[in-house]
């Protein structure tokens, strides 16, 4: 069965517009300010709301500190600790709650996500160091280019297997990172099918970071409904206007017609 997730912030006038389409998953995209006093108070507010609703709630770690994209290699050591400390504070709020939360090691390709042994072996130390604070917390998240990414032909072999990482699979990054390969794209969702916890479905034409409705890129979405109706996600699509989801109801009505076909 496929379920419609929505994804926001919690700020009434995105939450009220995603819940008037009675979603059965959300996921809250936080920022760097949304983890300290009032604002984290809210935070957890939203999330005993909305578990009340019936929803099944996920968390994704802010993607920027400072107007920065994160990397869990910094080489800013204000952005390494930011880093460290919002994820213990996401832990606690998920163990309190008993909801996950999505985060990335790295966004953008930079010299401490290219495919290097060095690298690895520090990627490998630092994530380590994220699960101390609550290995059932997170959800690693791949990106699109650089060491956590499809586009690293070890990335299981030197991270998810040895490190039982649980993955929020991203359907575009990995399809980019195979450069638009549909066969590439399938293998490898079979292949992690045990470690995918959650999927971000979200369609792309395969050359760069589009974020298009689901039916208007190249993804071939047939062959991986059956993954699909048997893990949890959300649609992360570029919205004209973040206060309406209607690109995101546009992708579930595409994937339920083609699941009745």
């Amino acid at each position: 069965m496929l379920k419609l997730g929505l994804k926001c912030s919690y700020h009434p006038e995105q939450l009220y517009d995603r819940l008037k389409y009675r979603p059965e998953i959300i996921e809250l995209h936080l920022v760097d300010e949304d983890l300290f006093g009032q604002k984290r108070r809210q935070l957890e507010a939203t999330i005993s709301m909305l578990k009340t609703l019936g929803c099944e709630v996920f968390l994704h770690h802010p993607a920027k500190y400072n107007g920065r994209f994160l990397n869990i290699i910094h080489e800013q050591q204000e952005d390494y600790l930011f880093y460290h400390l919002s994820s213990r504070i996401l832990a606690e709020i998920c163990l309190t709650h008993s909801v996950k939360c999505v985060i990335h090691p790295h966004y953008l390709p930079t010299d401490s996500s290219a495919i290097t042994p060095e690298n690895r072996d520090k990627l490998f130390h630092e994530i380590s160091g994220i699960l101390a604070y609550g290995r059932d917390a997170f959800l690693w998240e791949n990106s699109i280019v650089g060491l956590f990414t499809a586009e690293n032909p070890n990335w299981f072999e030197d991270f998810i297997e040895p490190l039982e990482l649980p993955l929020t699979y991203d359907i575009s990054h990995a399809f980019i990172s195979f450069k638009g390969n549909n066969v590439l794209l399938l293998e490898q969702i079979k292949k992690l099918h045990s470690y995918i916890q959650y999927f971000h479905v979200v369609d792309s034409e395969g050359q760069k970071h589009d974020s298009l409705t689901v039916g208007t890129g190249k993804i071939e979405w047939k062959p991986i409904l059956p993954f699909l109706m048997t893990r949890p996600y959300i649609y992360e699509i570029t919205l004209k206007d973040q206060t309406d989801a209607v690109e995101m109801i546009q992708s579930h009505q595409y994937l339920m017609k083609l699941a009745n076909e």
